[in-house]
Formats: structure tokens, C-alpha cells, sequence
């Protein structure tokens, strides 16, 4: 588990360095705020492409050697940042890191499993990760003010650093055969797959789109400060740290309520962005970012674990292929909602499409017995 997290942990930092240090970066480049924004697209475009790899990469050399890839890769993107100059090297930069991030989180997801898996170990694993993110956000600002625009890469080459010796010195991690294993692309039209995966890009595709639009939203809509927007938005995330480890913990002691526990998270997701998109006074937005946040985290550990059981020799292809299906709504999401800000309402109308959208996922919500598979069984593909 150590090992595990270490990965997930390593890779995470990347997600949001950038985005917090967006000025110190565009000042260093010469360019507008929003082409910084390309360095998370691009970062996200790689580790949706790198899905369709990753199944087969812990098959074939097992979680342990596949996360330390990853960290070298993220470790060598970074480094390699600091020493080109332009943007557009930079940007390919990042999308070769995007690789590793991808690479080393799904490979964690498959590590855990090797330790014993379950919705707690994946929930704890899960919230790391997150929380791994979250952190940056806090970090990085203050190491701009030390170091300047270096601070993301600098940090993330050290926290790569510090991850690879303790991935190294975890137990071997070779996937063992249990059928015949199942391809990503296989994967991908798997009916069980494709109703986890809907749930899972509402839970975390949706609650990324969102945290990026949603200081904007109250800034315009509520006449909020950015200061104050910032901080109900930073709630999304904080609740999501601590949900992904929460419903972990639930469905490890009431794993027959775990489908009530999904039903739950749809329900204060819906709730939570609607509530949002109509920029309600702040106490009242504070409360629906944490209910928005929440309902990202909670099912993180008995979808995952879910996955885990029901295909036991694919568990890395097969988080992979839904991990796929919640980047493609960041991808193509946050655009999207962002043209919403120039039709009437000023973001309401893609804050309650992305409300509605929840509902939809109650319709699809695992059963229990999906969530409860017997790990000597595996889905139909």
C-alpha cells in the first residue's frame, strides 16, 4: 500500500502545479493566461491516450515497475521544462509527462488490488492522490515566491524523487492470471464498464469541470469577490479529499449499503450543482461545493474496488477504460461549459446540464450485485 500511494501520489502533484503558479508561467513565456491553461489540456489529452496502454503495461511488468516509469517519466518531463525555452517545447513537454500521470495513477489502482484491494484501500489510495493535488495548490504559490516560475517543475521533479525509492523497495506486483485477460479496447464496450463509467464521470469528469468554472460562475452571477469565490470553490476538492477514503470506509462496513451509498453521492450531486449554478449567498454556495464535492469523492472506492472484483486479471485495463470515459468529459467539458458564460444566465445553463446529467447516472447506478462480485468471478464480455 505504501508503494501504491507513493505512485498515485507522485504523478498527482502534476495535475495542478501549473494551474497554480498560471501567472509566474505566462509572465516566463510571454503569453496569455489562458494558453498556461494548455498545459493541462495537454496533460489531459496524454493520460486519456495513455488508457489504452496501461492495461497491458501492468499485465506484462506488473504495478511496481510501470509506477516507476511513470515517475521517471513525470521526473524527466519536469526536468526537461526547466532546461527548453518556448512555449510549444514546453507544451510538448507536458504531454509527454500526461503520459505518466496517466501511466503511474491507473497503475496504482492495480497495485492496490495486489495488496488486497477493497473499497478502503481503494478509497484511501483514491483521497492520497487527490489530496496529493490539492496540496500543490497550496504549495506551489509559495514556492513562486521563492524560486519564481521554476515552482511547479522543480517540485514536481522532487516529489518524484522522494516517491521512486519507496515504489522501488515495495513487493513485486506481476498481475496473476485469473481467465483469460480482457484488452482495453474491449473494455471500453463492456456493458458493466460502461454503467460504472457513467457514474464515475459525473463523480470526478463533472466535479473537475466544475471547480474550473465555478469561481467565475459566483464572481459573475453573485457578485462574489475572487477571493471569496476561490475559497467556495476550493471546497469542491477539500471534499472530495475526504470523501474518497469516507465511502471507502462505509462500504468496508456496510458493503450490502453500498449502492445506497451511490445513490447518496448522485443525489447531492445534483442537488450541489444545481444549488451552484444559480449563485446563491455564500454560505449556502459553501455548502453546495462541499455536497458537489462529496459526491465526487464517495464512490472513488467501491467503483474502483467494484472493477477490481469483477475482472480480477484486468483490474488496470479495465479502471483504465472507465478512468478513459470521465477524461473525455474533462476534455470536451470544460469548454463546453465555458461557452454556456456567453448565453443568458452567464454559466447556468451548463451548470444545470451538468446537474441533469447526474439524474441521468441514477439510472444507470451499479447494482449490488455488481458492487459485490465474488473475486473468483468475472464479468461477461
Amino acid at each position: 500500500m505504501v508503494a501504491a500511494c507513493a505512485t498515485g501520489m507522485g504523478v498527482s502533484w502534476n495535475l495542478a502545479s501549473v494551474g497554480a503558479a498560471a501567472e509566474p508561467v505566462a509572465d516566463h513565456y510571454g503569453v496569455a493566461l489562458a494558453t498556461v491553461g494548455l498545459f493541462t489540456t495537454s496533460l489531459f489529452l496524454a493520460e486519456l491516450l495513455s488508457m489504452a496502454a496501461v492495461g497491458a503495461l501492468v499485465r506484462r511488468h506488473g504495478a511496481r515497475l510501470v509506477g516507476i516509469g511513470a515517475l521517471a517519466l513525470c521526473a524527466a518531463g519536469n526536468l526537461a521544462t526547466l532546461a527548453v525555452d518556448g512555449v510549444a517545447a514546453a507544451l510538448v513537454l507536458r504531454f509527454v509527462l500526461g503520459f505518466g500521470v496517466g501511466i503511474g495513477f491507473v497503475g496504482g489502482t492495480a497495485y492496490v488490488q495486489h495488496a488486497g484491494g477493497g473499497p478502503l484501500a481503494q478509497g484511501l489510495y483514491g483521497g492520497l492522490s487527490l489530496g496529493t493535488a490539492g496540496l500543490a495548490v497550496a504549495v506551489v504559490p509559495v514556492l513562486t515566491g521563492a524560486i519564481g516560475w521554476e515552482a511547479p517543475f522543480v517540485s514536481g521533479l522532487a516529489v518524484a524523487a522522494v516517491a521512486a525509492p519507496l515504489v522501488a523497495a515495495g513487493p513485486d506486483s506481476r498481475a496473476r492470471a485469473d481467465g483469460n485477460p480482457s484488452g482495453f479496447l474491449r473494455l471500453l464496450g463492456n456493458a458493466l464498464v460502461l454503467r460504472f463509467a457513467v457514474l464515475y464521470v459525473a463523480a470526478f469528469g463533472l466535479a473537475i469541470v466544475l471547480s474550473n468554472w465555478v469561481v467565475t460562475l459566483l464572481v459573475r452571477r453573485g457578485g462574489f469577490t475572487e477571493e471569496a469565490a476561490g475559497l467556495v470553490g476550493a471546497l469542491i476538492l477539500v471534499a472530495a479529499i475526504v470523501g474518497r477514503p469516507g465511502g471507502g470506509v462505509y462500504a468496508h462496513l456496510r458493503p450490502e449499503r453500498t449502492r445506497a451509498l451511490l445513490v447518496l453521492a448522485i443525489v447531492l450531486g445534483a442537488l450541489g450543482t444545481l444549488l451552484l449554478g444559480f449563485a446563491p449567498p455564500i454560505a449556502a454556495a459553501a455548502i453546495a461545493a462541499l455536497m458537489v464535492g462529496l459526491a465526487g469523492g464517495l464512490p472513488f472506492g467501491p467503483l474502483a474496488d467494484g472493477l477490481s472484483r469483477a475482472f480480477p486479471g484486468s483490474t488496470g485495463a479495465a479502471f483504465a477504460a472507465m478512468n478513459a470515459y470521465a477524461l473525455l468529459m474533462v476534455i470536451v467539458g470544460t469548454p463546453l461549459v465555458g461557452l454556456t458564460f456567453g448565453l443568458p444566465g452567464d454559466g447556468l445553463i451548463g451548470f444545470a446540464a451538468a446537474a441533469a446529467y447526474w439524474c441521468v447516472a441514477l439510472l444507470f447506478c451499479p447494482t449490488p450485485a455488481a458492487l459485490r462480485t465474488p473475486r473468483s468471478s468475472r464479468a461477461s464480455t
